[in-house]
């Protein structure tokens, strides 16, 4: 699914009018105030309309009316479009592709999000707000507080230590328990600012520690890119040695000389069996010609008989000449038969001689190039000349890395940047060593710290009278006063998990073993390894590893566990989006949370889920979401 276009008019949060064509990728809008516009409210309002007109609560302050519409490409290609008044009649319109107009589809509410989910591929509601919209008021710190880590005892049990405990106060209104508590508050928060200044130096290093190892690594791929290059070139090369230098010429001449041949071969064909069709009959053998048998037979017979005969008579033999005349016109007939018979059998001969040497001599021309062919593996023209042609782009590709591998080697921290990666790691080690040395890699944050010093030397007000019946020598009675219990968050990840078991058609523990990785990689470049591993139990309560202890994820300070819930929505979208594409909406750069150091990591790892899916990165006028494909002012 994709969004396409986003259209408002009179909208809370955006520009007067508006209307905007959404791309494939990462795309940054900016507001026009200081706050991130409401998108994904908005969206939320017009896919799943409350059909009490509750969407009117996006009308910009002092508008009598808004308009709102949103257009989405499904997963079956088919385009849906939204058009909504705000607080009044909206519907949803489907492409019709014969006519190229929109045909209204439902204009009741509850059909809309039905349609919605079974045409265009849009999820459930639940799951669209939870898993694929990330806004800074999602974000567990900002939700209502769980219970006290330690719960409070009952106020009637509470009230006689309380009592006595204002009873011991000093002058200065503190507790004698109170005051006890301060010298280690105190040194643990002069740790927690040197934690601090050591983490702010330590987020630099790793900041200019990735960017040299991502420019060594862009350096590195120029150069692995242009050793391929040349590799391929090589072997193409060989592919062509021993080629004549016209090989290309032969090769686009072969298929007319083909041509050419086939076709004379074919009127050979025809000649031949034209000899064939009209090839005389051959004669038959003079002994059993009849007529020839009877002639001399008579022409001897008066032979014979005159030289028996006396005087006269012998001239008979004379008329023996006659029989033996026509005898000798059949045998000079029969010759004739026999050389018209040899001439033909002549012309076939002639003609099948013709035809070994065009075959001989075509054989002899195309020789080189079927063996071209065969060298190179082709087995048509087209195959060949590509194979041939690739040579030369190859050429001027490697050309062109050369180029690019010049100016990294002219790049003056070319030479540099391995030393000062070393010299960054090593800092980075110390650094991170002597992190590990405040109170093994866990210190609280320097606000925390300085919250609860000032609650403890915040004075306590003497009530009038003390329930114990306990009074000081002065006459004034101390009450009870309630006690405030460490903050707590609800651990955000089992109702997360949940939600997702239902797009992923799976269980927790099976869900988990395919986020596992990823998370721990979040994790830990979220919080510079100040944790190293979250494990999920099977009713996905998640508890946390960090150098020499283990936490849940309630007892985590606010800020760790808003990291700890960026790491986990960060992965179950990429996961999500590797199976089924769905645009995700991101309000606010959540500066609150994420140091000024960590925004480019940030933005980089959102940059990375735009290469996945549709991101809209919604950032208020004085905020930055960096490295966007496409920024947008709305």
């Amino acid at each position: 699914m994709l969004f396409l276009e986003l259209a408002a008019q009179g909208v809370r949060g955006f520009s007067p009018s508006i209307r905007l064509a959404l791309k494939p990728g990462y795309i940054a809008l900016k507001s026009p105030g200081d706050l991130p516009a409401p998108l994904a409210g908005l969206i939320l309002a017009l896919s799943f309309p409350d059909g009490r007109g509750g969407d009117a609560a996006y009308l910009a302050p002092g508008a009598k009316a808004g308009r709102a519409g949103l257009s989405i490409q499904g997963n079956d290609g088919s385009v849906w479009r939204i058009v909504r008044d705000l607080g009044g009649a909206g519907g949803l319109h489907k492409l019709n592709k014969a006519t190229n107009q929109f045909d209204v589809i439902s204009q009741e509410a509850g059909e809309m999000g039905q349609s919605l989910r079974s045409g265009a591929g849009f999820p459930a509601r639940s799951t669209w707000e939870q898993l694929f919209t990330l806004t800074g008021p999602q974000l567990p710190t900002r939700r209502p507080k769980g219970p006290a880590k330690a719960a409070a005892a009952p106020a009637a049990k509470a009230a006689p230590r309380m009592a006595q405990n204002q009873w011991n106060m000093d002058v200065g209104g503190v507790s004698a328990e109170d005051a006890a508590k301060l010298p280690a508050l105190e040194a643990e928060l002069v740790t927690a600012k040197r934690a601090a200044e050591v983490q702010f130096k330590l987020d630099g290093v790793n900041s200019e520690l990735y960017e040299l190892e991502a420019r060594s690594k862009s350096w590195s791929e120029v150069g692995d890119r242009l050793k391929a290059a040349k590799a391929e070139l090589n072997a193409s090369a060989n592919h062509g040695a021993g080629m004549p230098d016209d090989i290309i010429p032969r090769a686009n001449r072969y298929a007319d000389e083909r041509k050419r041949f086939e076709e004379q071969v074919a009127r050979l064909h025809d000649e031949q069996q034209a000899i064939v069709d009209n090839a005389p009959v051959a004669p038959e053998p003079l002994t059993k010609d009849q007529r020839f048998l009877g002639t001399m037979a008579l022409g001897v017979g008066l032979f014979v008989g005159a030289i028996f005969l006396e005087g006269s008579l012998r001239y008979l033999a004379l008329l023996a000449m006659v029989p033996f005349t026509f005898a000798a016109l059949l045998a000079l007939r029969f010759i004739e038969d026999l050389q018209r018979v040899g001439r033909q059998g002549g012309k076939a001969e002639l003609l099948a001689a013709r035809e070994k040497k065009l075959t001989d001599d075509f054989q002899l021309t195309t020789m080189v190039v079927q063996n071209a062919f065969t060298k190179v593996g082709a087995s048509t023209l087209e195959e060949f000349l590509t194979i041939m042609g690739k040579r030369d782009e190859l050429q001027r590709h490697v050309g062109q890395l050369e180029l690019e591998w010049a100016d990294v080697q002219s790049d003056p921290d070319f030479l540099s940047v391995s030393g000062k990666v070393a010299a960054l790691k090593t800092e980075q080690e110390a650094l991170n060593r002597e992190l590990l040395s405040m109170s093994s890699g866990y210190v609280r944050d320097v606000r925390d710290i300085e919250r609860e010093i000032a609650r403890l030397k915040e004075p306590v007000e003497a009530p009038r009278s003390s329930p114990s019946g306990i009074s000081s020598n002065s006459g004034i009675g101390f009450a009870p006063v309630a006690t405030t219990p460490a903050d707590t968050w609800d651990d955000p990840t089992p109702p997360l998990l949940m939600i997702a078991t239902d797009l992923f058609a799976t269980d927790i523990p099976s869900l988990w073993s395919v986020l596992h990785d990823r998370a721990v990689q979040y994790l830990t470049a979220l919080t510079d390894r100040r944790y190293h591993e979250i494990s999920v139990d099977k009713d996905g309560h998640a508890t946390l590893e960090a150098p020499g202890r283990t936490v849940s994820a309630r007892e985590l300070p606010g800020k760790d566990l808003d990291l700890v819930f960026l790491a986990l929505r960060l992965t179950l979208i990429e996961k999500a989006a590797a199976q089924n594409k769905l645009p995700v909406v991101i309000e606010d750069t959540f500066n609150t949370v994420l140091d000024a150091a960590k925004q480019p990591l940030f933005g980089r790892m959102v940059k990375h889920l735009g290469a996945l899916t549709q991101v809209l990165h919604v950032s208020g006028a004085g905020q930055n979401a960096s490295l966007a494909d496409t920024p947008v002012a709305i």
